[in-house]
């Protein structure tokens, strides 16, 4: 594996050096680019920006949170991620960890910007990457989360049609301890369950309650894991009567911020529904939320009235969950021109949501801005189509199949593609 930070392919049209030309916003999907036109990376657009590419593509990933502190906005900046691949032969598939250090401000010529920390803000150093891995024998990964109480406890869906829970508590302690170790460890998964009748890609940690799991398939079956004794060696029981509704496909699974039982779905039937632990009938609430398969939803940690989803359409929606099924949503984008592949609210502002699509764009939007704001100010040729809600458009990758803010450093977003991952900070209050 290797870091690169240099960017390409990021964020403006470059013309012919010599042309005097008129900056103007290039929408991705409807502006094509001319003869001798090519997209380049603009650097002043970024606080942050690197590259890794992965020895194979990775569907999933997810975020470590680690021991180094909240709120972090020095340079250079450290973090820790897992993630699942997606290798040529079923029995190469693994579990890789990574720790990304020494990531750098982003070098802009004459940048007199002292908005964020630094020790030394002058340093061209590259950034670092270590790694190591763990077998995933039973097939690619198609979906991957790290338990947010005990970050080493990761869950997998497996495209061999099981998911699995691991205890990679050993190797995640001693890769971020920095010591030398060996790259490639071999585990019995510390769980996995037999009975989903196919495989599947919803999955998720309960915020509230440690250990307990939520996995959905493409039956429409959901179900209900509970930690036996506290999880870990201990083990998960798995209760064997699904949660059913979903005509089609599972595709995604977001537990309540702040209710233990509750939880939420998406499925290709184009309906999001809330569910009820303790309610085994059926989903509380129902909703046909989109026009086409509801791929992706993204519960507001801040706002838990307030849920996104994101659809094969290109359209990604707000819905307020005290009106939820008997309303319109409150808000209706249709910006992307592609499925949207992945939704999530900042942990860091509350109105503030990034979406990535099959259109090889993640876009940036804050929704407390207001149409009205925006009037009377001057805005370059082509923006007048903009919503005035977006704030940043980020491209470069291809394939782009999910996105995660970092909790732990202020405005910081991975992204996951064929061609590999961005770690980026939008030069924009995020």
């Amino acid at each position: 594996m290797a870091v690169d930070d240099d960017g390409e392919e990021k964020a403006e049209v470059e013309k012919d050096e010599q042309e005097d030309t008129t900056r103007q916003v290039w929408r991705p999907g409807v502006d094509a680019l001319e003869e001798g036109e090519q997209l380049d990376y603009d650097p002043s657009a970024y606080i942050m920006y690197h590259t890794i590419q992965p020895e194979w593509p990775c569907l999933s990933f997810d975020i470590l949170k680690d021991n180094l502190g909240e709120g972090r906005t020095r340079f250079p900046m450290t973090m820790m991620a897992c993630c699942g691949t997606q290798a040529d032969r079923r029995e190469k598939n693994k579990i890789t960890l990574l720790k990304m250090s020494d990531m750098q401000k982003t070098q802009v010529k004459d940048d007199d910007d002292d908005e964020e920390e630094s020790d030394d803000s002058d340093t061209e150093d590259d950034p670092t990457l270590d790694h190591c891995h763990i077998a995933h024998p039973s097939g690619g990964v198609n979906r991957i989360r790290s338990m947010p109480q005990q970050p080493g406890i990761i869950a997998t869906w497996s495209d061999g049609g099981a998911p699995y829970v691991w205890d990679a508590t050993s190797p995640l302690t001693l890769l971020e301890s920095g010591k030398p170790g060996p790259r490639a460890h071999t585990l019995p998964p510390a769980a996995t369950f037999g009975g989903h009748p196919q495989e599947g890609w919803a999955l998720d940690w309960s915020p509230s309650a440690a250990g307990r799991l939520l996995t959905g398939d493409c039956g429409g079956f959901i179900y209900h894991w509970e930690p036996a004794g506290g999880g870990g060696a201990a083990g998960w029981a798995v209760d064997k009567v699904p949660f059913t509704g979903h005509q089609g496909s599972v595709e995604d699974l977001q537990w309540s911020p702040t209710e233990a039982t509750v939880f939420m779905s998406a499925g290709v039937d184009r309906t999001v529904r809330v569910w009820d632990l303790r309610q085994k009938g059926g989903s509380m609430l129902s909703c046909e939320a989109h026009a086409a398969d509801v791929n992706v939803i993204s519960w507001n940690r801040a706002v838990a009235y307030l849920v996104a989803s994101g659809s094969d359409d290109g359209a990604f929606k707000i819905w307020d969950l005290r009106r939820f099924g008997k309303s319109e949503p409150i808000a209706n984008f249709k910006w992307h021109t592609a499925p949207i592949t992945s939704v999530e609210w900042s942990p860091s502002d509350e109105s503030v949501v990034a979406v990535a699509g099959a259109d090889n764009q993640i876009t940036v939007w804050d929704l407390s801005v207001e149409a009205d704001d925006a009037e009377g100010r001057a805005r370059p040729p082509g923006a007048d189509d903009v919503p005035a809600q977006l704030l940043f458009v980020h491209q470069g990758q291809v394939d782009i199949k999910e996105l995660h803010f970092h909790q732990q450093l202020p405005g910081v977003i991975m992204s996951t593609a064929l061609d590999g991952f961005n770690v980026f900070k939008p030069a924009t209050q995020i």
